[in-house]
């Protein structure tokens, strides 16, 4: 089968390799859509988490084509949603205390599309510990967005109560997008954007952000914002340097892009900020696919297009120019 992969010598493309052969302990998934997460267009620089030689895509959703002989609960059809993280190893201290993404076993060593065969092809084998059985009436597009919506979720949560507070997203892509929606729907307000790209900008009004900045011209107005939350979604320096700038004395900072640059010290000295990381998802997927199955959050807009396997490559080189919002792949044909 056709699959885009990252190679041992750490390039992206297309290339053809073997139907997936699932174990008996395995459920084998006829990948429906997987999106393109910004990690995956860095994936070649991050060997910490992406392993070479494996096919790549970490957001699947599908229908169960096989169910291995060992495997209860589960049939073929179903429509399923896959955890990426979810293969726990059920018996290290994060497993026993419910951190399950900081289960080393599930995120560093066989996570799906980043250390073991992901679903950026036709088929996929996974355990049944990664799946979510999604409602038969949610839509397609809908469920295409699990993953980085549960990702996005874990980030607003960890913020704590929102209602009535103000919040400061960095970063306008789709896990931006997303925190922006789900800080309305639990209450923020104001809700501000700070992105540098006019056509991500253009998205603010529908996720709901009562004004979008433009950093490379609005820094001073940033600045003033003494937000009471700032969710940096950006994982670049002139971001997490802004939203420092932007947050009130005693705030709280979410660092949810994933990016390499230092934080400020002084400044969170200063500002006595509390600075949390949102790693993941723990149990955010079942929330998240109730909140997108019935409408309380919105992904139709923020879907740009849904595109062939074969057109793979060129989807990744799309989304690096940021004048695209989400790209989602139908390996077995859109």
């Amino acid at each position: 089968m056709l699959a885009m992969v990252l190679t041992s010598d750490r390039k992206s493309r297309l290339e053809r390799r073997p139907v997936p052969a699932p174990r008996d302990d395995q459920v084998l998934v006829d990948v429906d859509l997987c999106g393109i997460c910004g990690s995956d267009l860095d994936a070649p620089d991050l060997a910490e988490v992406y392993l070479g030689g494996f096919v790549m895509g970490h957001e699947p959703a599908g229908r169960i084509a096989r169910v291995g002989r060992d495997v209860a609960g589960w049939r073929v059809g179903q429509r399923v949603a896959i955890n990426p993280n979810g293969y726990t190893c059920g018996v290290c201290e994060a497993c026993r205390s419910g951190r399950l993404n900081h289960c080393i076993p599930a995120t560093r060593e066989r996570a799906v599309g980043l250390q073991a065969d992901g679903a950026l092809a036709a088929q996929v084998a996974v355990s049944p510990k990664t799946l979510h059985a999604l409602p038969g009436d949610m839509g397609r597009v809908e469920s295409g967005w699990v993953e980085p919506a549960a990702t996005s979720l874990r980030a607003v949560l960890a913020a704590g109560e929102l209602a009535g507070r103000s919040v400061l997203v960095v970063g306008g892509g789709p896990i931006g997008q997303l925190c922006c929606r789900l800080a309305r729907h639990y209450g923020a307000a104001p809700v501000w954007l700070s992105e540098p790209s006019a056509e991500r900008r253009g998205y603010a009004e529908a996720s709901q952000a009562d004004r979008a900045f433009d950093p490379a011209t609005e820094a001073a107005d940033i600045e003033g914002l003494k937000a009471d939350v700032v969710l940096e979604c950006s994982g670049r320096e002139p971001g997490i340097r802004s939203g420092l700038a932007a947050a009130r004395p005693e705030g709280t900072i979410i660092v949810v892009g994933g990016g390499r640059s230092g934080l400020d010290p002084i400044a969170i000295i200063l500002k006595e900020l509390r600075v949390l990381g949102s790693f993941t998802y723990a149990d955010e997927f079942a929330a998240v696919i109730a909140l997108l199955a019935d409408g309380a959050l919105q992904v139709a807009d923020l879907t740009s297009q849904i595109a062939s396997l074969d057109d793979a490559p060129a989807a990744f080189e799309r989304l690096r120019d940021a004048n695209t919002m989400k790209i989602l792949i139908a390996p077995n044909g859109p």
